[in-house]
């Protein structure tokens, strides 16, 4: 070989070095473990059966945590309910908060940077993919260290099927009990009540199932995590965006049907709003849309609930508490609110003040 083609050889070969390096994921890097540090992402593949997102301060921290937990509706995160969660997980100096760990089974890291740039310290993201990887020691001790859990959007029927009976459900249901906030959005929210609606077959429309309150789409599940100021509810997203008056509706049927509950409640929270609720149960309303709707029915309820039959249930009372406005679960009343009663008769969802929502 010559010498030219010596050089050109030596001088491709180094630039293709530059190249790959500079297309390699960038881990999280310390600069003497300042809050400051601009927030960077690592993806590591750790285990099989869950994939790690981890973005910020390498350092852990610890804070005195206030408790509490966010039913965020789904689509555009509300900014001002989020950095409620943060500051609910407790703040080490003013606007600056302690670790978060996301919990999701799709999706990869589009959390981190959201929470890092409103002073989380750390973020983790993790997919878990397996029960394997739900049953394992870093998710565990991830979580065991976290300030602040949320659970992001999804299928929640993969929450229910992959998490169930794990070593991530012990851990979250543990951190919680220690008061530390969790949070959660579409399937995330979904997950959070004791009374859960998985989803396993497809997704339940009104139409479907006021027609017939036994359609294969109505799969409840008990709780999968045991948040205390959540009792004897089921919650539900994207309310009036998708149409799902109808559905939270039968939910409550269903339930006080097949014996589960004598007078269950139900929560639907509309997209970009989101519900955050202290340890004492009262309940703000955040972001923009149509905020939430509180549901509860009496042991007295009229109902004809059964398979193949339009369902015939009323009273609902319902009550709508509107962005800005705050809601008390333990007393299931509001200061501000329109409050009205519905009535599904034979299959028809109608409304004392006649608008559903």
């Amino acid at each position: 070989m010559t010498n030219r083609a010596c050089s050109a050889l030596l001088l491709s070969l180094a630039l293709a070095a530059c190249s790959s390096r500079s297309l390699a994921p960038t881990a999280p890097v310390s600069s003497g473990a300042t809050d400051e540090m601009s927030a960077m992402s690592a993806k590591v593949k750790v285990d099989p059966g869950y994939t790690t997102y981890v973005s910020g301060n390498t350092t852990d921290v610890q804070t005195t945590p206030l408790g509490g937990v966010l039913l965020a509706g789904g689509g555009t995160d509300s900014d001002a309910a989020m950095q409620w969660l943060l500051a609910q997980g407790g703040a080490r100096s003013a606007g600056k908060y302690g670790d978060v760990v996301v919990l999701r089974t799709s999706g990869s890291n589009g959390y981190n940077n959201y929470f890092v740039n409103f002073g989380a310290n750390s973020v983790t993201s993790v997919v878990i993919s397996t029960v394997a990887g739900a049953n394992s020691d870093y998710v565990k001790n991830a979580i065991a260290k976290a300030e602040v859990l949320f659970i992001a959007g999804g299928d929640q029927s993969t929450y229910v099927n992959l998490w169930t009976g794990t070593a991530l459900q012990t851990a979250v249901n543990a951190r919680v009990a220690a008061g530390y906030p969790i949070g959660g959005t579409s399937a995330g929210l979904a997950v959070l009540s004791p009374f859960v609606y998985a989803a396993f077959n497809a997704s339940s429309t009104s139409t479907a199932v006021l027609a017939n309150p036994y359609d294969a789409s109505v799969t409840i599940t008990n709780a999968l995590f045991n948040v205390p100021v959540l009792q004897n509810l089921i919650a539900d997203s994207h309310f009036v965006v998708r149409d799902r008056m109808g559905r939270l509706v039968t939910f409550l049927a269903r339930l006080q049907q097949d014996g589960r509950s004598a007078a269950p409640r139900g929560i639907g929270v509309d997209e970009k709003s989101a519900v955050g609720v202290l340890p004492n149960g009262l309940a703000t309303v955040f972001g923009v849309g149509n905020g939430a709707y509180f549901l509860s029915v009496t042991t007295g309820a009229t109902r004809v609930c059964s398979a193949s039959t339009p369902l015939t249930y009323t009273p609902v009372t319902t009550t709508r508490v509107p962005v800005g406005s705050q809601f008390s679960l333990s007393t299931w009343t509001a200061a501000t609110s329109t409050s009205y009663t519905l009535s599904a008769n034979t299959g028809v969802l109608s409304s004392s003040t006649g608008a559903i929502y």
